[in-house]
């Protein structure tokens, strides 16, 4: 009995993408200062029955193993109920799974989102969790989302540390405060740094903060209180049906420049930061092991990119990078003899014998707020000795440009 009730369940849920029986609903989404809409927000809902709320609807789509068919047409849809009412002047959030925006949209969604696009803003919603996951194929989709003319913005920021991680890679255009963070009735360390990243990320690359959850007016005064311009909740609008016109805000979303991603080698991008020493392998490993070190200790998230060139993992080197990965930091390590396949929660890639990054060490620490990096490229002397040119860079924005370069190397 018990197969033949999965098969059910697998037959309708089969039903609803065969004959795209999802229905999207809208929330507003306010500028905080004229509490008018600067867009609406689509989510989904399946049919009456089992499937009707969204996390039944995307619970069955994972385990049918259908999740990206279930996202694009959850957008499709969302396109196509924006177009048949007059929302002039307001952006189409959509939420979609990061892992879905790495994959190909079918040929008839390229067409309702080129038509979408040309009358409309779009802002594309994305969580942190596949920027750790699968972080260059995001960043790929990312920067073709964008090259559409897509915005960025990233969810839920608060509700995990990976989210203070993502940020800087991403540059979102618009960073979303978790309701958590809203609601909340704590000034507990964790939400402290939280807003202070958000702020310092706002401030320096020109993003704008929305508050979500807002359904009591003293919530849109914490929301102005930690920096959001933008508004959603209950107190604005539940979700349901679009109105066939509305008054936008003057509020105009902003458009944050992408990160640049090097085609060099982190070595090259970081050379040109800082006046290049001369040194031995071993000096170097001891300098390089202050940075692994800042990791170690930090309390904050973060993400810890090792490259050993041509060098291996030893066990020491694994115990480090095990104690460092259970703090909360993301740990990636590059090599010609890092071995294949899992390593816990250390991911390793190997790096081919003729590539630069075989010549190459690089230690490169990301945070929400700052970045460090120690690194240096073999050569031989005279002595016979072998001898790095190396140096130590400590601009975050840098950094992160040389991580960006390591990262779309996965």
């Amino acid at each position: 009995m018990g197969s033949d009730v999965r098969f059910a369940r697998d037959a309708a849920f089969g039903d609803i993408l065969s004959h795209q029986l999802v229905e999207p609903v809208f929330q507003p989404v306010v500028a905080l200062a004229d509490e008018r809409p600067v867009g609406f927000e689509a989510l989904a809902r399946g049919p009456e029955g089992r499937f009707h709320s969204a996390a039944d609807l995307f619970a069955a789509a994972v385990r049918a193993g259908r999740s990206a068919e279930l996202d694009w047409l959850c957008v499709k849809m969302a396109a196509l109920r924006y177009q048949e009412v007059d929302n002039a002047g307001c952006a189409l959030f959509v939420n979609i799974n990061p892992d879905t925006l790495a994959t190909d949209p079918p040929d008839e969604l390229l067409e309702a989102w080129a038509e979408l696009n040309a009358r409309n803003d779009v802002v594309l919603e994305l969580t942190e969790r596949a920027v750790i996951e699968q972080p260059a194929r995001l960043l790929n989709a990312v920067d073709d989302a964008r090259r559409r003319s897509a915005r960025i913005a990233l969810d839920d920021v608060g509700s995990e540390p990976a989210s203070l991680v993502a940020m800087p890679l991403i540059n979102p255009d618009i960073i979303k405060l978790d309701r958590s963070i809203i609601q909340s009735r704590s000034n507990s360390w964790a939400v402290s740094q939280v807003v202070n990243a958000v702020l310092d990320d706002a401030q320096r690359q020109g993003s704008r903060i929305l508050a979500e959850g807002i359904e009591r007016p003293e919530h849109v005064t914490v929301a102005r209180s930690l920096g959001a311009t933008l508004g959603q909740g209950w107190l604005f609008g539940r979700p349901g049906p679009l109105p066939h016109s509305v008054q936008p805000s003057e509020e105009q979303l902003p458009r944050v420049k992408p990160r640049h991603v090097s085609s060099e080698s982190p070595f090259m991008v970081l050379a040109k930061t800082t006046e290049l020493l001369s040194t031995s392998i071993d000096h170097f490993e001891r300098v390089a092991a202050h940075v692994e070190n800042q990791a170690a200790q930090t309390a904050n998230p973060g993400l810890l990119l090792v490259n050993l060139g041509d060098g291996g993992v030893d066990d020491e080197a694994r115990i480090r990078q095990t104690y460092i990965t259970n703090r909360g930091i993301e740990v990636f390590v590059f090599g010609t003899e890092v071995p294949h396949g899992g390593g816990g929660r250390i991911r390793f890639v190997p790096v081919a014998k003729d590539d630069p990054l075989a010549r190459e060490r690089t230690i490169l620490f990301v945070g929400s707020r700052y970045g460090s990096a120690a690194f240096a490229r073999r050569r031989t002397a005279d002595t016979g000795e072998d001898y790095v040119d190396w140096g130590t860079c400590y601009n975050a924005d840098a950094v992160i440009e040389a991580a960006l370069a390591l990262i779309h190397r996965l």
